[in-house]
């Protein structure tokens, strides 16, 4: 029995990478640009990331999921640029996905209290198949777990394309909603042109202050919902954050439906060391099966430099959650 659960994590994992697997950091702060390209231009600082998750380690062929960007502010030009670079590898390797994008931002005021940022990237996309002979979940009888004849093909062996995304923030001090529109054009360079699905992704959260002033010991509790959808999966997570101390403490809980819809609990811990901030986190799968994967795992970590306190007209540059 225990064979053909793992059979059936192994081959329901490669089938949806051969789907064109989107992957959400459950953290997500930890990859701002990966909701929406206008975040390039939002804040005060600019700042160079990386971040890697491990989907899934106890199943034999789990994802690795990495991602590391760049952003640089131009608070004359109340703008902002940036690069980001981002892919997976899936089923022992059999699978990966490399991307890189070029960002660019501007922010622009609304009233004293409002600002909005628009966002637009370019990029280059480009999965690959490394082996044959693959078991999909659709080939398995599910009453006797014994591999009947293959009913899905790999669309290709190898895809690439340009894409084309856009995206806006408007936010205050206290509240922020931005939302990023991915992939809205492909330029196919080679594969099957359906390979490569548009993303829609949502984020809006709040920051309620608790505690301290200004200057020292501010405390703060951001509730946040999170949300992406596509052709193949649709998740939604809702969360509270704790920021505070110098700490970023996090609790959501996270739904997603492809196929089948799963569940899961994240928690997540940061430090901010001033200019460098390190974050971890661990995703519970909720489900009794799905628990023998070990659930997801995830590292982060960021550094600050050069702040910028004014832009164009002179004016402090609002700084939202997170």
């Amino acid at each position: 029995m225990l064979k053909h659960v793992t059979i059936l994590l192994l081959t329901c994992l490669l089938y949806s990478a051969s789907s064109a697997q989107e992957y959400n950091f459950a953290q997500y702060y930890l990859d701002k640009l990966g909701i929406s390209p206008a975040f390039v231009s939002v804040g005060d600082y600019n700042e160079v990331g990386f971040a890697i998750r491990s989907q899934w380690p106890g199943v034999d062929g789990g994802y690795k999921i990495y991602m590391a960007e760049y952003q640089q502010k131009l608070p004359t030009y109340s703008s902002g640029i940036g690069m980001r670079i981002y892919g997976d590898y899936g089923g022992q390797s059999a699978f990966s996905t490399t991307c890189a994008d070029l960002l660019y931002g501007y922010d622009f005021g609304i009233t004293d209290r409002i600002k909005c940022s628009f966002g637009l990237s370019a990029g280059f996309i480009g999965r690959f198949v490394r082996q044959e002979n693959m078991v999909y979940y659709s080939m398995i009888d599910p009453a006797t777990g014994n591999i009947g004849g293959a009913t899905e093909m790999l669309p290709a062996d190898a895809y690439r394309s340009l894409t084309f995304s856009t995206g806006f923030a408007v936010y205050t001090k206290e509240t922020m909603l931005a939302i990023g529109l991915h992939r809205l054009a492909n330029m196919v360079i080679s594969g099957d042109g359906n390979y490569s699905p548009s993303v829609i992704a949502v984020l809006i959260n709040h920051k309620f202050k608790i505690g301290g002033t200004e200057h020292k010991l501010e405390q703060f509790i951001v509730p946040t919902l999170c949300y992406t959808h596509s052709r193949y999966a649709n998740m939604i997570m809702p969360g509270v954050y704790y920021s505070g101390y110098r700490l970023l403490l996090s609790l959501a809980y996270r739904m997603e439906k492809a196929d089948k819809m799963a569940s899961s609990v994240v928690m997540g811990a940061g430090f901010d060391f001033g200019k460098v901030e390190l974050s971890i986190g661990h995703e519970l799968e909720t489900s009794s099966v799905l628990r023998q994967t070990c659930g997801s795992y995830e590292v982060g970590i960021k550094y600050k430099f050069e702040k910028s306190e004014k832009n164009r007209s002179g004016k402090t540059i609002l700084c939202p959650a997170f």
